[in-house]
């Protein structure tokens, strides 16, 4: 069996029921010619003929397949079934596309550089990762358009949702200092009070401060209500190590708004102290509205 002949058998055996192959010498002969086309744009990649013709198979709704092929990006799919079989020079091209597309949907949007970032990270871990009910996104390109245009609409939409919900930043400090829980407190309900505004700013920093997979780790719990298995699942740790991450992220979104407040205003330790408590009592009351617009798109 040649090289092509097997290509083509891969692709057939691949095929959703219906759906017909057509002349087997076209679509060998193509699935070659693409296969020489990806792995000239991207040497590096190692390409699995065959794992490439069944990708390309699964994804076919249509046929004759030979008919079907010439309308697709084949090399773009030879690309793709690289990456969803975990090749890391793949990977990282996908890498380099995601960021492309995002910084041209960032400047389109003149949105800055920590929507940016996190835009890309939310974005990476979408295509990669297994999400709770659904496999990596990946894995839903059928090479009806260029890689890049598909990327650009999923980068475009991340940025927007992430920018949209930037701007309600200010609205989350007033949440933080008005949530009712203080009302039991009289320490609490004075420095509510008394520093209403610059905790609502420093809280409003230390949000903006927090690093692309922190701020996806806050919206999986707090806006998804995923568990720490599911959480674990998504980034393929052991369930106490996405524990220990969430932990840390609170702790560090607690600790850097405290700080912010005490080092702007030269507080006593005891304020210092009640402030903590207050920013702890108010951490999900404020950071779920700010999250809730940055939630993955699971229907792309």
């Amino acid at each position: 069996m040649t090289a092509s002949t097997a290509l083509a058998g891969a692709l057939e055996a691949a095929l959703p029921a219906g759906v017909e192959i057509g002349d087997r010498a076209s679509v060998a002969a193509i699935l070659a010619a693409a296969l020489d086309a990806a792995r000239e744009a991207w040497p590096e990649v190692q390409v699995n003929g065959e794992a490439f013709a069944a990708f390309v198979g699964a994804r076919l709704v249509e046929g004759p397949a030979s008919a079907v092929l010439e309308r697709l990006s084949l090399a773009e799919l030879a690309l793709a079934s690289a990456c969803a079989r975990g090749d890391g020079a793949a990977i990282q091209v996908l890498d380099r596309m995601v960021g492309e597309q995002v910084a041209a949907a960032a400047d389109l949007a003149r949105a800055g550089a920590s929507i940016r970032d996190e835009a890309a990270q939310v974005v990476r871990t979408l295509l990669l990762m297994p999400r709770p009910e659904s496999p990596p996104a990946i894995l839903d390109y059928a090479g009806r358009g260029p890689l890049g245009g598909w990327l650009r609409i999923t980068a475009g939409r991340e940025v927007v949702r992430l920018l949209r919900s930037s701007r309600r930043e200010v609205e989350l400090g007033d949440q933080l200092v008005d949530g009712a829980t203080t009302a039991s407190d009289p320490v609490l309900s004075r420095l509510k009070d008394r520093y209403r505004r610059e905790l609502a700013d420093a809280f409003h920093t230390a949000l903006a401060e927090l690093g692309p997979r922190d701020r996806t780790l806050l919206r999986y719990q707090l806006v998804d209500s995923l568990s720490i298995d599911d959480i674990a699942a998504i980034y393929r740790v052991h369930r106490a190590t996405a524990a220990r991450w969430l932990a840390r992220v609170r702790d560090d979104l607690i600790e850097s708004t405290r700080g912010l407040l005490a080092e702007k205003l030269g507080i006593a330790d005891d304020e210092v102290q009640s402030v903590l408590r207050l920013v702890r009592s108010e951490l999900n009351i404020s950071v779920i509205p700010h999250l809730q617009e940055s939630t993955i798109d699971r229907d792309r």
